[in-house]
């Protein structure tokens, strides 16, 4: 009888904003709950890093136990398009693959809880826009700056155009497409546009970072691991995953599901992300998810491309 992949879920909204808020729409809400819960437990924590604390708590037991495996999911962008990684300028390993090069850049350049004092809550402000701007500083023709744009105060930063600039995006030493291939697929806003409705710039400037703490902390790190770009896709028949492995993480984007009835929307959709993960787990199915996706063909320049740069979006769709 087979078992299902996972023990828990965890399911999480994210917020690149500026501000303590919580409890509202266009805030940080986590599901969390393991798979023979009825329902998933929410949360809406004040700032990012207090809620990579609360995600961090999910984990622990799971990982000092040695029992069992966690789905931990988040509703960004775990990459860029094709050929971002290489306009960044070389602070990090070029001998990383080049989801790990934009993973390290941003967790070194991209600062967070600016002017937090001593002793007291974390004021949830970035320096993302700064980082934005630093980056298109280094990579923009003459032709057009970019590829990040969209300001909510046009004009702030002297690099970051307020409209989209032409695409695919034109940079001193090659072009970069606006959207990954998942993206195309789900129907998701580019990663970089950094504001507007629809807008994930924000999230995923902020949100790459924390995964970086979580999944290369000592404590994680050898039962952890991102998918697809470690663990390859899931196979036809066979086995998969490490039996070791306590921690997957993977990327969802929760509008491609019907969210929950919910007088906040952000709160239903991670529920029903939750909801969908377990009860598909339950009936052995989940793992059907995580295979090549229909339309990509193995050891294609599409598949290396997902596999090492772009990512996938869990539940995307398959056509």
């Amino acid at each position: 009888m087979k078992m299902p992949l996972f023990d828990a879920y965890v399911m999480v909204d994210w917020s690149g904003g500026d501000r303590r808020r919580a409890g509202k729409q266009d805030c940080i809400w986590i599901a969390h709950g393991s798979a023979t819960d009825a329902a998933p437990m929410t949360m809406s924590p004040l700032s990012r890093t207090e809620a990579e604390h609360l995600i961090r708590a999910q984990l622990q037991p799971i990982v000092v136990a040695k029992k069992g495996r966690v789905l931990l999911c988040a509703d960004f962008g775990y990459g860029y398009p094709a050929g971002f990684a290489s306009l960044l300028p070389r602070s990090v390993s070029d001998k990383l693959p080049p989801w790990r090069i934009v993973w390290q850049y941003l967790r070194k350049y991209v600062e967070d809880d600016l002017g937090t004092k001593p002793g007291r809550q974390p004021t949830n402000r970035s320096n993302r826009f700064e980082v934005a701007n630093a980056i298109n500083a280094a990579v923009s023709s003459s032709a057009a700056l970019g590829p990040f744009w969209c300001l909510f105060k046009p004009g702030g930063y002297a690099c970051i155009p307020q409209k989209r600039p032409p695409q695919p995006f034109v940079c001193t030493s090659r072009t970069v497409a606006p959207l990954r291939i998942t993206d195309r697929r789900a129907k998701s806003d580019t990663p970089f546009r950094l504001f507007g409705t629809g807008s994930v710039g924000g999230q995923v400037l902020t949100g790459i970072p924390r995964l970086e703490n979580i999944r290369f902390d000592p404590e994680f790190a050898r039962c952890s691991a991102v998918w697809p770009f470690e663990t390859g896709w899931a196979p036809a028949t066979g086995s998969w995953l490490d039996p070791e492995l306590r921690v997957l993480h993977a990327e969802i984007y929760p509008s491609v599901r019907a969210a929950l009835s919910d007088t906040i929307k952000d709160r239903g959709q991670v529920r029903a992300m939750w909801r969908w993960a377990r009860d598909l787990d339950a009936k052995n199915l989940l793992i059907n998810e995580f295979a090549i996706p229909p339309g990509i063909t193995s050891e294609s320049q599409d598949d290396i491309v997902i596999r090492s740069e772009e990512g996938w979006i869990l539940g995307c769709p398959r056509s």
